[in-house]
């Protein structure tokens, strides 16, 4: 530890986007408390980051907000911001008076919300143009490297990654009382493989065909021992999994699944916010990924299989890492039988 850390008091991060983008921030949120052991961090970020992040003691404060910047109706259209929101973001902001700040995109908003919050040193990745608002610019390949690296790759201006063991999502305990209790009033007892399937994705494109989760589900109520959690989300999507063939259907709350994904042997789904809560919870995933993107954001954690299409060459890859752009998604080419085979891999 050096001065240029110890003295730190009070660190800002930005994270205003998915779920799955906040679970990936733990690695870079549990190096934080080792680098800076005097400073306090906050977080801004939506609503669901108290309820992913609380428990795991890694930020001391949220500063809860949505700016709408992940709708593209809104990321690229000025006049559409929430204006008056931004501002009183940026007056609370302010008036912490934070020693240093980070944020992990290259996206002109965000840098000048960095500027705006008025941090003496504010990191964030490099980027020609508006990047001359960071005080430290970081080179990542965005394109290339998983996202949990890019986080990590800011910590370069205060001496790098330490060595520390994975860090893990943790459950509330009001939240795994009521998993516990709601597995137990379906008949479900400890000696039961209990396998999840979430066909769900805040992308719709991401989302494998719902017929093809449902082949999976016949095929695992078939199998001995085992019991099939069906998630279906807020808004209905997956209720047409529902079955008469023993499936549980489990239509919870954000901090409830994260208890009910805890007790799981495994988690079958697409490239979503329940993949990475499922990894960051230690339990393995088989998920549907569109092609070239798997190796940026992979899940935490080992023993996942990522099912993806084979990515064809395209106009679109190659050339200065800058210029690059993410393939399209394309899950309905994955057939069903892949996942199978991925399955029985996992849990014999």
């Amino acid at each position: 530890m050096t001065s240029e850390t110890s003295d730190v008091k009070r660190i800002l991060v930005v994270e205003l986007w998915n779920i799955g983008d906040v679970v990936l921030l733990l690695p870079f949120l549990q190096q934080l408390r080792t680098i800076f052991p005097n400073a306090s961090v906050t977080l801004v970020a939506r609503s669901y980051a108290r309820d992913l992040l609380g428990p795991t003691g890694l930020v001391d404060e949220f500063i809860e907000t949505d700016l709408a910047w992940q709708h593209e109706r809104v990321a690229w259209n000025p006049a559409a911001y929430p204006w008056l929101r931004l501002a009183r973001l940026i007056t609370e902001l302010r008036g912490r008076k934070f020693d240093v700040a980070f944020q992990s995109r290259g996206h002109t908003r965000e840098y000048l919300l960095l500027w705006l919050s008025g941090a003496k040193r504010r990191v964030g990745v490099s980027r020609r143009g508006w990047d001359r608002l960071l005080t430290d610019r970081v080179s990542v390949d965005s394109f290339g490297m998983q996202k949990k690296d890019q986080w990590l790759a800011l910590l370069g201006p205060f001496g790098g990654v330490r060595n520390l063991p994975p860090p893990k999502l943790e459950p509330s305990k009001a939240a795994r009382a009521r998993a516990s209790q709601f597995l137990a009033a379906r008949g479900v007892s400890t000696e039961d493989l209990l396998i999840a399937i979430h066909p769900g994705a805040s992308v719709a494109s991401k989302r494998w065909p719902l017929q093809r989760f449902s082949e999976v589900a016949e095929r695992l109520v078939d199998r001995s021992g085992t019991r099939v959690v069906i998630f279906v989300d807020p808004s209905g999507y997956g209720s047409e999994l529902e079955g008469g063939d023993g499936r549980i259907i489990a239509r919870v709350d954000l901090p409830d699944m994260v208890a009910l994904l805890d007790s799981c042997d495994l988690l079958v789904c697409n490239d979503s916010g329940p993949m990475h809560i499922a990894a960051a919870l230690g339990v393995p995933c088989v998920a549907v990924f569109s092609a070239g993107i798997d190796q940026i954001f992979a899940p935490l954690g080992e023993g996942h299989r990522l099912i993806a299409p084979a990515l064809e060459p395209s106009s679109e890859q190659g050339g200065p890492k800058e210029n690059r752009l993410p393939p399209r998604y394309d899950v309905t080419q994955v057939p069903v039988a892949p996942v199978i085979e991925a399955i029985e891999l996992l849990v014999g």
